[in-house]
């Protein structure tokens, strides 16, 4: 039982993920049209995305807060939930329990997806 579960679970994050880079690669093709260079994002970037991300809402496209001790998605209006995680936010630093709880925001899929990969396993 517990092994159909964790399969389940797999394809599930698999297939998210599969979106989001589709999404992402055509969100990246919009842009490309404007004549505009696209801007090569780095690690450093991304983390720093995470850690000023806890102020306005409105700022991001999507908000992960803590909420009885999993991680939630919500979107940018911060009341409606975009996605149940499933993950515990004990996998998280303290300092990012902290930021959890107020809410931490993303810009697109691709940032969401890369934050949520790396606790989840």
């Amino acid at each position: 039982m517990n092994r159909k579960i964790s399969i389940c679970i797999l394809i599930l994050l698999g297939t998210l993920l599969s979106f989001g880079i589709w999404f992402g690669l055509n969100g990246r093709n919009r842009k490309n049209d404007t004549n505009e260079l696209p801007v090569p994002q780095t690690q450093a970037d991304t983390e720093i995305t995470i850690a000023a991300s806890t102020h306005t809402p409105q700022e991001y496209a999507y908000i992960v807060r803590q909420e009885d001790a999993m991680l939630v998605v919500y979107l940018a209006d911060g009341k409606t939930v975009y996605m149940e995680t499933g993950i515990s936010a004990d996998r998280l630093s303290l300092e990012m329990q902290q930021k959890a709880k107020q809410g931490i925001g993303f810009s697109d899929l691709e940032q969401l997806y890369d934050f949520l990969e790396s606790y989840a396993s």
